[in-house]
């Protein structure tokens, strides 16, 4: 009895995308779309992908295609080599599952 009352709580407490499936699909697609794209429409998105989908910055991508294809600017490539050396410490510090 105490199972079905906690049901329609549990249900209305969940995460409004995941009541719906697909809509949560659909969004986790616009995420990867603006991730690989190479920029989000403005930095609340971001950080909206980022949290719902454990996704990277999108200036990951940015400057890896940059490191292929050539970077715009002496900015761009300084800026990509301190993205990548802070991401490095971020993975060095980071908590090994054993």
């Amino acid at each position: 009895m105490i199972r079905l009352l906690l049901l329609p709580v549990i249900l209305l407490c969940a995460h409004p995308a995941v009541a719906n499936q697909a809509a949560w699909q659909e969004r986790r697609a616009q995420c990867m779309g603006w991730l690989m794209a190479g920029g989000y429409p403005s930095g609340l998105e971001e950080k909206a992908c980022a949290r719902d989908f454990a996704l990277p910055s999108a200036f990951l991508f940015k400057c890896a295609r940059a490191q292929s294809l050539g970077f715009a600017s002496d900015q761009q490539q300084a800026a990509c080599v301190a993205f990548f050396a802070r991401a490095a410490e971020t993975a060095q510090d980071g908590y090994v599952i054993r």
